[in-house]
């Protein structure tokens, strides 16, 4: 993992003549629970201004990631509406314009974004949407609060599976602390609901996730973007599915600052290389696994495999040794991310896929260096990785076009791992869809528990 911290651009909002004492001409901030937030999360942080002169994506293009924060209202001529006279409040139109133009580009760049409350409702316009003015007018509704009267509720969100939000929060129906008094009505074009509150209304949307399993998918290429109508930064500190929707932003932030610059050949990452296989990678898998298998509840863990590289004999690779853990059930995360957590083991969110997650340990004097990916028993995950694996070591021929392709990648991508990455994407992914729909040792029928069954099993 990159040491890099990704410098997260933050829309601020203007400040009242009155708001700061000995201010008299007012100014722009964001409040602090937002940044603290994103500094957990190992983030740097700057406070863009609304009004901010020039084009929007030569504006980002010093940035990481971007967040948009709550506040007053969106001007409702920005989506073909009239003003709610009793309602409206705090509409700032040089935020409107710099939010919205932020949103489009910041699609164009692939650049990771999170948008809160009021980011949520100008990401929706931006797209085309539209908005419920005054929710209270609405029957039947729940208590969402009311900003300008500074009344909050907590309420429930449920996600919907295969989403970002869920792949981030993997948490079930989430605990929110909301305070708005509109939402989203239609929803803007290309994008889609991702949770509702127990009433209906919308609370979460989304650009859609690509296919999983294609071989055009790749994390380089499409837009992490989020809008969460309620306020995560409230109850981030003691909440860690608020604080994981953080996590995941900076994490993919991180990835996206490491890369080389258009015109240079070094990245930001950590060193990495191959090395020639070892025949001690499967003792050191065995040990390892032992240790993951005692600290996490046996009821729990359905298999436990050697995958990667690593456990493909004769295969050079990166000296690190890749576990897959396969539970019966992702949720609650506490059931194996503390008991990893307590092994020496560091947790990174994968805010794309909701039946994986992704853990490491570089500590070579001691334990050794080693990559878990938790997934969930009969995923997707599970069996296109176990499917990759048995094809490498079915067709030494196949496994030599892989080592070739991954050590010209290497020579060719230093300090860029997630280009060396993205490199081999088709190449896995082709394999993995013929072996996935030809093989018979992917079928469930087919697959042997690893050690918990007693031996080896399906690992060399």
């Amino acid at each position: 993992m990159s040491s890099y911290r990704p410098l997260i651009a933050v829309v601020g909002y203007h400040l009242a003549d009155d708001r700061v004492p000995r201010w008299p001409q007012g100014g722009y901030g964001v409040p602090a629970p937002y940044l603290d937030a994103l500094r957990r999360a190992g983030a740097r942080t700057a406070i863009v201004s609304p009004g901010e002169d020039g084009d929007a994506e030569d504006l980002l293009e010093p940035f990481d990631g971007l967040v948009l924060v709550g506040g007053g209202d969106v001007d409702p001529a920005r989506y073909g509406a009239e003003p709610d006279v009793d309602h409206n409040y705090g509409v700032e139109a040089d935020r409107d314009e710099t939010e919205v133009a932020f949103v489009l580009a910041a699609d164009r760049l692939h650049l990771p974004t999170l948008c809160i409350c009021r980011g949520m409702q100008i990401m929706n316009v931006a797209f085309g949407g539209t908005l419920h003015q005054h929710l209270p007018d609405m029957p039947g509704l729940l208590a969402h609060g009311v900003p300008a009267e500074n009344t909050e509720a907590l309420h429930a969100v449920d996600p919907e599976p295969r989403t970002v939000l869920s792949a981030t929060t993997k948490a079930g129906s989430l605990t929110c602390s909301s305070h708005h008094h509109q939402a989203v009505d239609r929803v803007g074009q290309g994008l889609v609901v991702s949770g509702r509150s127990p009433d209906g209304v919308v609370e979460a949307i989304e650009l859609p996730i690509p296919d999983m399993n294609t071989t055009e998918r790749s994390e380089a290429a499409i837009t992490w973007m989020l809008g969460v109508q309620w306020h995560p930064e409230e109850t981030a500190t003691t909440d860690p599915a608020q604080q994981a929707l953080f996590d995941a932003l900076v994490n993919l932030a991180r990835l996206r600052g490491s890369r080389a610059r258009p015109g240079e050949a070094h990245g930001r990452s950590r060193d990495f290389g191959l090395a020639d296989y070892d025949p001690a990678w499967p003792e050191t898998f065995d040990r390892e696994a032992a240790r993951v298998t005692e600290a996490i509840d046996p009821a729990l863990i359905a298999r436990i495999d050697h995958v990667g590289s690593t456990s493909v004999p004769g295969l050079a690779a990166k000296p690190v040794i890749d576990i897959q853990l396969s539970l019966r059930s992702m949720i609650p995360r506490d059931a194996y991310v503390t008991p990893l957590q307590a092994l020496g083991y560091r947790w990174v969110v994968d805010p794309w896929d909701d039946e994986h997650e992704y853990f490491s340990i570089e500590d070579p004097e001691r334990v050794g260096q080693f990559h878990i990916h938790v997934c969930g028993s009969g995923s997707a995950w599970e069996r296109r990785h176990l499917a990759f694996r048995d094809a490498l070591r079915a067709d030494p021929q196949l496994a030599a076009d892989y080592e070739d392709l991954k050590r010209r990648l290497a020579a060719e991508h230093p300090r860029d791992v997630m280009a060396y990455v993205d490199g081999k994407t088709a190449f896995v992914r082709e394999i993995e869809a013929r072996a996935v729909m030809g093989s018979p040792s992917s079928s469930d029928a087919a697959i042997i528990p690893g050690i918990l069954g007693g031996s080896r099993g399906t690992h060399p």
